[in-house]
């Protein structure tokens, strides 16, 4: 059993640009030791995030569509593909602390996913971690995630499609060989909401031995 302290707050502006910076500093502030752990809750207007580097492992995205519908793309500091983000999806991010050991992507997936995932199934919903990088609901992608470490610190963010327009995901992203069809949680719970999987994982997080703190911000 856990006894760590962890942050959780949401985050309420929902500017791409602004909430993708906010990420970094977070990230550089819990490594350097002014912050505890936090999970981070966020919701970005449409835009499509990307990561450093095009890669048919991770798959990309249409850049002549998205240049056409006007959709912005902003770039993460994290690794991988590409996701569509819109007020029907919720962001989480998690900013652990680690003991130095390598990690490798897999087990660093399933290590910051796994809270999610159990506040999905405490909803009803049957989620699993699908590596290398998802969470899938019956063989349906519900979340991407990307990560990112040091040696003191493991940030790993994804999605969570809730209500999102699958319709404009569908002809922006290009996924990656083998991944499967994606859908909104809405599909399995119509109630789902923000608040919602908030207090879920909230829950899940007191459940495991954490002394959670909620707060409106960190920074």
């Amino acid at each position: 059993m856990s006894s760590r302290e962890v942050v959780v707050f949401f985050d309420k502006g929902t500017d791409p640009t602004e909430n993708l910076a906010r990420e970094e500093r977070i990230f550089d502030r819990v490594d350097g030791g002014s912050l505890p752990e936090l999970v981070r809750f966020w919701v970005n207007s449409e835009c499509l995030v990307r990561g450093r580097a095009k890669s048919a492992k991770y798959g990309w995205y249409n850049e002549e569509l998205a240049q056409q519908m006007k959709v912005p793309v902003i770039e993460r500091e994290t690794g991988g593909g590409v996701v569509y983000h819109d007020e029907g999806n919720l962001n989480w991010s998690f900013f652990l602390k680690t003991s130095g050991a390598f990690m490798s992507p897999t087990a660093a997936f399933d290590l910051g996913s796994k809270y999610v995932i159990r506040a999905l199934e405490s909803l009803g919903v049957k989620a699993r971690f699908s590596p290398p990088n998802r969470i899938d609901v019956l063989s349906r992608k519900v979340s991407g995630m990307a990560a990112r470490s040091t040696v003191r610190t493991l940030l790993v963010h994804g999605t969570l499609l809730l209500h999102s327009d699958l319709q404009k995901l569908n002809l922006l992203c290009i996924p990656p060989a083998g991944c499967p069809p994606v859908s909104n949680i809405s599909e399995w719970r119509r109630d789902i909401d923000t608040a919602g999987v908030v207090r879920a994982v909230v829950e899940v997080l007191e459940d495991s031995g954490f002394q959670v703190r909620m707060k409106d911000s960190v920074e």
